[in-house]
């Protein structure tokens, strides 16, 4: 039985009877049939309605334990050793409610408030210096959340929400600092299947402050943005969506006084038309327009219309045109390119494409860049006695040419990806390497030389190399920006190959084989630039797979101009263990790669092995706990050697409304010149008092 809570107002005296009922009746109404003000008023919905309410009663428990050790390096840097400890101790007390107003096709609301305290404790020891310091920092904790949600099945319909969260981070020996987390929005939505809309604004606002005059330890991030989206569809074939955006961005880094703030303005429209026999042809036109004031600021108009004809079920073209201007800081690009593509398939055996491109990039008071080129690529699949074979050919010939040659060359967010522990070549050469800009895929989070990544040159090429210390992750992609030199009437071909065949055996081995073949040839210079950039680069390997593990070996050879390798790579996953109870997994890889040591750069050997390791036990209905270990060892013999060891493990238990969890990790970072050992233990335990609502309510 669920126990509501009904706020109404009883206007008994002024309830009238049914008129029609009135009407129809001969004789005088009896007091019995009658409606009474009680029922009259139990007719009316309530106010506000609670489906669930409930206490929670919160403890935290926190410790870690960090330990570093330098090597000694002479007299000027002797070993040293440190130790610090922490512990924190959090109790709060909240309440959550949910429910609605005036009924469930009214208001729909979801509310919390929470409280409570903090206490922290951090000694920190240094025994080779003779020091040892403590201090017990404590405050307070506040934070709420409530959202709301109008007229859910309406043709119209509107959505709110508001969360702030106030407390402390205490830092071992400073200033704590203050932290507000705010978010607030709302949204309205007009429901319909041929002119659906929304309109949204959303303001994000995060800040960290010591409080101190003298510490520069503030950091602001504020977001403010106003959405609004439209899709028109007035036929089955025809769709215009149309997309707006206000942003304003405020950033302010901990530890300085550097400070980013970005005005933008962002308007998209997509429009789509399927035409000819059933409706298989499609135009489909992108207007793309960007426009930002402030720091970094960056600008984008695009127009890009496509259009594909399908000429018979197996056989469609390609045309494509793109105009695209960016404009960064005191940079400025116009890029316009041409597709065409021609693309047959013959029944499920052989697809075939043929196409062709030309572009031209013109940049103001730089140089500019003139390109063409062409593709022939063929991808076949057939079925055999054997299994599945399958296999893609690909050829790519592209001349590029640049003018104006007494101006640098700019590129803007060329992809790169950062693979452990190979170093990435940028695409261009002779790269002023103080231009370099990295930042985050989603342009968010701006990366920094020395703290994230290592900028490598070899010759007139230049490399990027993440560090394991810094906030780049291994196999990430980054937008990379830069400026290079150009040179006047340069005109480099390439011609390209890639090949990848395979056989798919029904017995689960896949053996394989890929190539990527490129010749690249530099017109020749009154003062030559530097040399050809060639690469042939051959891999081998197969593929062993069974229901409960896999592993594939693999060749590599890179005869690359640059910096070539031969490498081997192995790995491997494996289900060791599963039940309903009990699930154990493993993987590892493991790869040795010998540098050539070509062109300016040292003969070296890497070796590099990651291992991991993830088990779930579920003890009862209601326990269970969760464990994983990864290792990663890697001996550069020009960097040295870096081990790496990330143990995490915990367990929770609920029974009720009774929750307890409890979480540990080891994490073990040894550098050529330092060892880091961190350990941590979570203890949180809550309680839920239901008071209305819940199991059984």
């Amino acid at each position: 039985m669920r126990i509501r809570y009904h706020l109404a107002i009883m206007a008994a005296s002024c309830a009238l009877p049914n008129m029609a009922s009135v009407a129809d009746q001969t004789g005088p109404m009896s007091l019995d049939e009658a409606a009474s003000p009680e029922d009259a008023a139990r007719s009316r919905p309530p106010v506000i309605t609670v489906d669930n309410l409930s206490i929670g009663l919160d403890f935290e428990a926190e410790y870690q334990r960090r330990t570093v050790r330098t090597d000694a390096a002479g007299q000027r840097r002797p070993r040293f050793d440190q130790d610090n400890r922490q512990s924190r101790f959090e109790e709060t007390l909240s309440l959550s409610a949910d429910g609605n107003i005036l009924g469930e096709r009214v208001l729909l609301y979801d509310a919390m408030i929470r409280g409570g305290l903090a206490q922290d404790r951090f000694d920190e020891s240094a025994p080779g210096f003779q020091f040892d310091e403590g201090t017990s920092p404590s405050g307070a904790i506040f934070e709420y959340d409530l959202r709301l949600q109008a007229f859910p099945a309406g043709k119209v319909s509107a959505t709110g929400y508001a969360s702030q969260l106030d407390d402390r981070i205490p830092r071992p020996f400073l200033p704590t600092l203050d932290r507000t987390r705010e978010r607030y929005g709302a949204g309205l939505f007009y429901n319909d299947p041929k002119l659906p809309m929304r309109l949204t604004y959303d303001h994000l606002f995060d800040t960290l402050d010591s409080g101190s005059r003298y510490l520069q330890d503030q950091e602001e991030q504020g977001e403010d943005t106003l959405r609004y989206e439209l899709t028109w569809q007035p036929t089955d074939d025809h769709a215009l969506s149309l997309e707006y955006e206000y942003e304003r961005r405020s950033d302010r880094y901990s530890g300085t006084e550097t400070r980013f703030d970005t005005t933008r303005n962002y308007l998209s429209l997509i429009d789509v038309i399927n035409f000819g026999p059933e409706k298989r042809s499609r135009l489909e036109t992108l207007l793309r327009l960007e426009d930002e004031s402030g720091d970094l600021a960056r600008d984008t108009y695009e127009f890009a219309p496509r259009l594909r004809l399908q000429h018979t079920d197996s056989l469609w073209t390609d045309y494509r045109f793109g105009a695209l201007e960016q404009r960064y800081g005191e940079l400025e690009v116009a890029t316009h390119r041409g597709d065409w593509d021609i693309t047959h398939q013959w029944d499920d055996l052989l697809t075939s494409t043929l196409g062709f491109y030309g572009l031209q990039q013109d940049a103001k008071s730089d140089a500019d860049v003139q390109e063409w080129g062409g593709l022939l690529n063929f991808a076949v699949t057939k079925e055999n006695d054997l299994g599945l074979f399958s296999g893609n050919l690909a050829y790519t010939h592209s001349q590029t040419r640049y003018d104006d040659g007494r101006q640098q060359g700019i590129v803007l967010d060329e992809s790169v990806t950062l693979r452990d522990p190979l170093p990435t070549y940028l695409a261009q050469r002779n790269i002023d390497r103080f231009s370099i800009i990295v930042r985050s895929a989603t342009g968010v989070r701006i990366y920094l030389e020395g703290r994230d990544y290592l900028v490598i040159r070899t010759g007139e090429f230049h490399a990027l190399k993440r560090l394991p210390t810094g906030l780049i992750v291994d196999r990430e992609t980054v937008r990379v920006s830069y400026a290079y030199a150009a040179f006047e009437d340069l005109t480099i071909a390439r011609d390209r190959i890639d090949m990848r065949i395979q056989q798919d055996f029904e017995n689960g081995l896949i053996p394989y084989y890929a190539l990527n073949w490129q010749d690249e040839r530099i017109d020749e210079q009154p003062f030559p630039i530097g040399h050809d950039r060639n690469v042939n680069r051959h891999r081998v390997g197969a593929i062993y797979r069974r229901p409960a593990w896999s592993v594939t070996g693999e060749y590599e050879f890179n005869d690359d101009s640059i910096d070539p390798y031969q490498a081997m790579h192995l790995t491997g996953d494996v289900t060791l263990f599963q039940n309903d109870r009990h699930q154990l997994n493993s993987r590892g890889a493991a790869s040795y790669f010998r540098f050539e040591g070509q062109r300016a750069l040292e003969v070296r050997y890497v070796s590099l092995v990651d291992l991991g390791l993830n088990h779930r036990y579920t003890l009862a209905q209601n326990l269970e706990s969760n464990s994983a270990a990864l290792f990663r060892f890697q001996n550069d013999s020009l960097f040295g050697e870096t081990q790496g060891v990330d143990l995490t493990t915990d367990v929770s238990y609920r029974i009720g409304q009774f929750t307890i969890l409890v979480e540990a990790e080891y994490d073990m970072l040894d550098l050529p010149s330092s060892t880091d050992n961190s350990l941590a233990l979570w203890l949180k335990v809550r309680r839920d008092i239901r008071i209305i609502g819940g199991p059984g309510g």
